[in-house]
């Protein structure tokens, strides 16, 4: 999987606190740009998307609420760190409110902007690495069912038909059973029962797994496992 760089929007009418701020996150695998207002900020905005944007609260024209309510409508999911030397309860309910990941009041120490940034960066990784996961396992669902497809022209359901347990097991899923063992822990999948034809519990396996992820039933460690384990009897169906 290919690692893009984070990258990283400052905006800071001061530009003391523009080269802080640089400097104090400054990392490998990271890509940071300046902006002097909100106005130069929006326009960077506008030719390029960005992961997380640190501004400034309190700046002339464009302020740091405004850039963050324009940001995320050109970018739902960016993270945003909201800094401001005007700190109150009021202005850090409104930035949490507006969709700020974090909210850090000036004087700021080094350390705390760090790891706040730090934390933002690793969540982007994180959201990258389940978006790739979910579009591979979209994909493969795409080319199982092509392959179901394929099958079921060449009239082999009825002739697979009496492998079907034996594929849904080996997955450790099975339509014939009421019960689903992740983690040691038993799930009812009564509602869940499955075709019979081994390309299409296939699918049907995957599908489950997806949802199961997508409930935190399974942990990213065992979807890669299980995954992994369901894919192979494609080979094995061919």
């Amino acid at each position: 999987m290919e690692k893009r760089p984070v990258k990283i929007l400052i905006v800071d009418d001061d530009e003391v606190y523009r080269d802080v701020l640089r400097d104090a996150i400054a990392e490998e695998d990271t890509e940071l740009s300046l902006a002097a207002s909100g106005e130069e900020a929006v326009a960077l905005l506008e030719r390029s998307r960005f992961d997380i944007l640190i501004t400034d609260l309190n700046m002339p024209g464009i302020d740091g609420l405004t850039l963050l309510k324009r940001a995320r409508q050109l970018y739902p999911d960016i993270l945003a760190l909201i800094i401001t030397g005007y700190g109150s309860l009021e202005s850090a309910v409104e930035a949490i409110r507006s969709g700020a990941y974090d909210y850090i009041q000036k004087p700021f120490r080094i350390d705390e902007v760090a790891v706040s940034t730090r934390n933002a960066i690793d969540r982007v990784r994180m959201l990258r690495e389940r978006l790739a996961l979910l579009q591979e396992l979209e994909k493969a669902y795409l080319r199982l069912q092509a392959l179901e497809n394929e099958a079921r022209k060449a009239g082999r359901n009825e002739e697979n038909g009496d492998d079907a347990a034996e594929g849904a097991a080996s997955s450790g899923f099975t339509g014939r059973s009421s019960m689903l063992l992740v983690s040691g822990q038993p799930l009812p999948l009564n509602a869940l029962e499955g075709p019979k034809d081994p390309m299409a519990q296939v699918l049907t396996d995957l599908e489950r797994l997806k949802e199961l992820r997508r409930e935190r039933i399974v942990d990213d460690a065992e979807f890669e496992r299980l995954k992994r384990h369901i894919l192979r009897q494609v080979d094995e169906i061919r």
